[in-house]
């Protein structure tokens, strides 16, 4: 448990501090965390308990809330980080029954931050990120900067929400087949995984409907049972437990961030989002767009989510014009390719070569297996298992074995012997030497 998990397990034995913690998280879990950190923080460094700052007086509370922060401005931080630690405290002490509501002034800040300067991709830029990517990242990558979706709505900060082809209304799931009966097809972000609160939709193009068709019928053939409520971005092979589960925010953030590094850049993931922002205001001076509508897309609010919160539902017609908008939009100014069409084949080969590579196999050893399109799924478990035992100095020979690890005790009662677990649930039993 790293320091920071151990501050908030101590904090949160405190009955108090847990109620209020709990009570942010129903909002935003985000938040919640952030500000029991914040509280954390206040302890070690003023050595004050949440206890002891729920016992101040109105104005110990307010003349404290200015010593923090002339602190924190002493030690050069920056006025966003530090009204942090304001809303954090005043929360606490609305909490616990205190209206500690002066208005603190905060300095200007000589500069504008780090990211002040990060300016969102180019068209080409991100074609170059796209060809980084391995299919799981691309669906990540493209329901951001095409979608103009947060990372948040992919995995929510805990890993128990996203997007799910629920909410995908125009997806249809047929005999281990995948499709949408519109293109660009349209996605409902729901309140829960919506950063504003409120639900809203936005579509996906072409080019991003295509990767996320690869990608569910890849797992579809690696045995995976998709419905409704099966999470769009889920785990990877190497993480057997949560396959089909839902991931965190930080997990899809790797996902992408990995592919941004291998392209040579070193953007935030959360660039993509302002790569979808800039390219649709472009659209918008080319009169394909309106700004209300992109407003919507993103997940503001706005007038059309206004009245898609209050109805639940748009006209349809009005729908069929944001569609037809999005389309002309995203042809020009969003696709990183006009029809970029994925075969199955390709597909298969190209996760069945990643995930020999996250083996250890090298290049040379990949090309001696084969048309790697054809290898079925319970082939590559095998490779896998391999290049394993392999790296464990374990070169399968007749006298050992790998087993199950339930199996393992049953194993022992026939004379083999045990010598190590394996990630997976299995384990390696050999013969006694004679």
């Amino acid at each position: 448990m790293t320091q920071v998990e151990s501050r908030k397990s101590r904090l949160l034995t405190d009955p108090n501090v847990k109620r209020w913690y709990d009570n942010i998280a129903r909002g935003s879990a985000s938040s919640a965390d952030e500000w029991l950190r914040r509280i954390g923080y206040i302890q070690d460094r003023f050595k004050l308990t949440p206890q002891n700052l729920a016992k101040m007086s109105v104005k110990a509370a307010e003349d404290f809330m200015l010593d923090v922060v002339s602190a924190l401005e002493k030690e050069g931080k920056r006025s966003e980080y530090i009204s942090n630690y304001v809303k954090a405290l005043k929360s606490w002490w609305r909490f616990t029954g205190k209206k500690v509501d002066r208005k603190v002034k905060l300095r200007r800040d000589s500069d504008e931050g780090k990211y002040s300067d990060e300016v969102p991709p180019t068209n080409d830029e991100l074609r170059r990120i796209l060809d980084m990517a391995d299919p799981r990242a691309k669906v990540a990558i493209t329901s951001v900067a095409f979608g103009g979706t947060r990372l948040e709505a992919l995995g929510s900060f805990l890993g128990d929400d996203g997007l799910e082809l629920r909410d995908f209304p125009e997806l249809k799931l047929y005999e281990g087949h995948i499709s949408f009966e519109k293109i660009p097809t349209l996605v409902r972000v729901r309140s829960s995984i919506s950063k504003a609160g409120h639900a809203y939709l936005t579509f996906y193009c072409q080019q991003a409907s295509e990767y996320v068709i690869s990608y569910l019928e890849w797992r579809i053939q690696n045995g995976e049972e998709l419905g409704p409520r099966s999470p769009l971005f889920t785990a990877t092979p190497q993480q057997p437990k949560y396959l089909g589960k839902h991931v965190r925010t930080i997990n899809v953030g790797d996902s992408i961030r990995k592919a941004i590094r291998e392209a040579g850049f070193s953007w935030r993931p959360y660039v993509l989002r302002r790569y979808f922002e800039s390219r649709m205001q472009m659209a918008e001076a080319d009169h394909l767009v309106i700004h209300g509508w992109v407003t919507f897309w993103s997940g503001w609010k706005g007038d059309i989510s206004s009245v898609y919160t209050t109805r639940k539902a748009l006209p349809q017609d009005l729908l069929e014009k944001m569609r037809e908008a999005y389309e002309k939009a995203a042809e020009k100014h969003l696709a990183t390719t006009r029809r970029e069409t994925i075969t199955k084949d390709t597909m298969v080969a190209t996760f069945n070569q990643q995930f020999l590579v996250m083996a250890g196999y090298s290049q040379d050893e990949i090309a001696k297996i084969g048309d790697l399109s054809k290898i079925a799924p319970q082939e590559i478990q095998e490779l896998i298992q391999k290049k394993s035992m392999q790296s464990l100095g374990l070169n399968g020979n007749g006298h050992q074995k790998v087993v199950p690890l339930g199996d393992v005790k049953n194993w022992i009662l026939e004379g083999w012997e045990f010598v190590q677990r394996l990630p997976g649930g299995d384990a390696v039993v050999k013969l006694p030497q004679g």
